[in-house]
């Protein structure tokens, strides 16, 4: 910036040399008229008396014989093509210069060394017993963490290690699946769960892991999202025999009528007691998950209290006694709250995926999540958003592979190697596991790297309520803010975690023949909350446990190394949809 009484002088020197310019253009365009209207190419000699002409006459008094309307058109045009340009390069390199500084306070100055390839190529041994006898400088970046994006223009990719649990939030059409979900999930050493609601991530990635593994990839698409065919099945009942696992498998459908409460409530608190004691005497007796919807349809049936008292769960069946023996009224109601609850279990096409009287028919394989957690398989699971989806049963498998994941970790000597990698893009939607602020606080020490994917922070209030989602955010040991974030609360809050930065200040005051000038340096918000809302698309604010914050460059899978790869994966898979579709009836998948 050009201090006070130094910027007249190159005004008016631009102002001259602009006015030189202009009459440049209008001599050109008299030019070019006359040659248009077939009197030659004229020009003037450009001497002060015929600029004086002109500036008094116009372009009448030098070229008489051309429209003069012509002639101003033509220095129009010639305005718009010399000045339209210089104005957009004058904005990008403004831009440009506003981007690079920001970048520059926001680039740690170099104390981001440690999620730099090298950085956390030296831990990665240290996570990974496999990795103990390989020198550093030999150790792949995907062997090593999990890709953030690139630290500026020219700066080092950032990855997030095998002991960091991540959060992203970023609004729709940001970057989310192209430049988190998609590159975490191919670059992933081990096993890999993803969930999403849409295709997208599976079409991207399904092939290129089947090739990259060469280990099975399997698909939990009952709602037909992919309609992919049913060649596996999954049991929600096998291994329930105690209460607690019994409440854990309820609590994933009491999450769909829950929202915020978190569990204040008295209908959702009775309707979960009721289902746990359903879904154990389900268990116990072996009886298919179908059953348990008949059930709730049946409040005076005494078959699941009889079947806990044969089991050994005498006070479970006291409690659904109870439950089915108090005031119809009140009875009535939870019963309404877990039938809502547990609507997915009204649909034969989502039962089809969990049911073993289908599964012996057709003979399929039973999915066994003890043994995926030690494999390098891909599980995608899809649901869709609303009332009856199977986003419970997508909550519980996902809930079920990480805690045996970690009990296999625990016998392994504490961590998996190599480490599992869960992206649940769209987490708020497809998998609400209710105590995942919880799981966080220690899913990384055993090797399962968690990335949570929401569209706003307001998202995960509404389905961890406010205490909940300030535990996930606490606990996410890397955090992506991307574009989009219109939270005022929250855009303040980050500004204020960002920081400040000394910024000097010039002052000038004048005496009698002479100016002096003095320099101070004042507080200013690196990032002040206006910023963070306007955060450009394509980039996010990364804040890391132990870090300053950063500005990233995220790299969407198009743009990558395997863009050509990837671009063939998604044309193939949306292929095969498109053939897969056109074969169901009314474009909707049989159980």
């Amino acid at each position: 910036m050009l201090p006070p009484g130094t910027g007249l002088p190159f005004t008016l020197l631009g102002l001259a040399w602009g006015g030189v310019g202009l009459l440049g253009l209008l001599y050109g365009a008299g030019a070019t008229a006359s040659w248009l209207t077939g009197h030659g190419w004229h020009v003037p000699p450009l001497r002060a008396a015929a600029v004086d002409r002109l500036l008094e006459g116009g372009p009448a008094t030098l070229w008489p014989q051309v429209p003069v309307g012509l002639v101003w058109s033509l220095a129009a045009i010639a305005v718009l093509a010399v000045g339209a340009p210089v104005l957009v390069a004058a904005a990008r390199l403004q831009r440009g210069q506003r981007e690079r500084s920001l970048e520059r306070s926001l680039s740690g100055g170099g104390r981001l060394v440690a999620m730099t390839p090298h950085g956390v190529a030296e831990r990665a041994p240290r996570l990974r017993v496999s990795l103990q006898a390989t020198p550093v400088r030999r150790i792949a970046p995907r062997d090593a963490g999990v890709p953030l994006g690139r630290l500026g223009r020219r700066g080092p990719e950032l990855r997030a290690s095998w002991e960091d649990v991540q959060l992203a939030v970023m609004a729709p059409r940001a970057g989310k699946t192209t430049s988190l979900a998609v590159p975490a999930v191919l670059d992933a050493p081990g096993a890999v769960v993803a969930t999403s609601n849409k295709a997208d991530l599976w079409a991207a990635t399904a092939a290129l892991r089947a090739q990259d593994t060469d280990e099975p990839v399997w698909v939990f698409d009952p709602q037909g999202i992919a309609a992919t065919p049913r060649t596996w099945w999954w049991n929600p009942l096998r291994g329930l025999d105690t209460v607690e696992e019994a409440s854990r498998l309820a609590g994933h459908f009491i999450q769909e009528v829950r929202g915020d409460k978190n569990g204040r409530d008295f209908w959702t608190s009775a309707a979960h007691d009721l289902l746990t004691g359903l879904l154990l005497a389900a268990a116990a007796g072996r009886r298919p998950l179908d059953e348990v919807y008949e059930w709730l349809n049946d409040p005076v049936i005494p078959t699941p209290a009889m079947l806990l008292r044969e089991a050994g769960h005498p006070a479970a069946a006291a409690s659904l006694a109870g439950r089915q023996n108090g005031a119809p009224e009140t009875r009535d109601g939870i019963y309404e709250t877990a039938r809502t609850a547990a609507q997915c279990l009204r649909d034969p096409r989502i039962m089809a995926w969990v049911s073993p009287d289908q599964a012996a028919r057709v003979r399929l394989d039973e999915f066994d999540t003890a043994r995926f957690a030690s494999s390098r398989q891909t599980l995608y699971l899809l649901s869709k958003d609303g009332a009856g989806a199977a986003a419970p049963l997508v909550a519980a498998l996902t809930d079920r592979v990480m805690r045996d994941a970690v009990r296999v970790a625990e016998r392994r000597g504490g961590r998996l190697d190599p480490p599992m990698v869960v992206v649940l893009d769209e987490a708020a939607n497809v998998c609400r596991i209710s105590d995942l602020p919880d799981l966080y606080s220690h899913l990384g020490s055993r090797g399962v790297v968690p990335l949570t994917i929401l569209q706003s922070y307001r998202q995960g209030v509404r389905i961890w309520g406010e205490p909940g989602m300030d535990a996930l955010w606490s606990a996410a040991t890397v955090k992506l803010i991307g574009a989009g974030i219109d939270d005022a609360k929250l855009a303040e809050d980050l500004s204020r975690l960002v920081g400040e930065h000394d910024v000097s200040v010039r002052s000038y005051s004048y005496g009698s023949r002479q100016r002096s000038d003095t320099t101070s340096l004042r507080r200013e918000r690196i990032l002040p909350a206006d910023k963070v809302r306007a955060l450009p698309r394509g980039t996010a604010l990364l804040l890391a446990t132990g870090n300053p914050p950063a500005l990233l460059r995220l790299t969407p899978h198009y743009a990558s190394t395997r863009a050509d790869a990837v671009a063939t994966a998604v044309r193939a898979a949306d292929g095969l949809l498109a053939e897969r579709m056109s074969q169901l009836p009314n474009n909707r998948q049989e159980p």
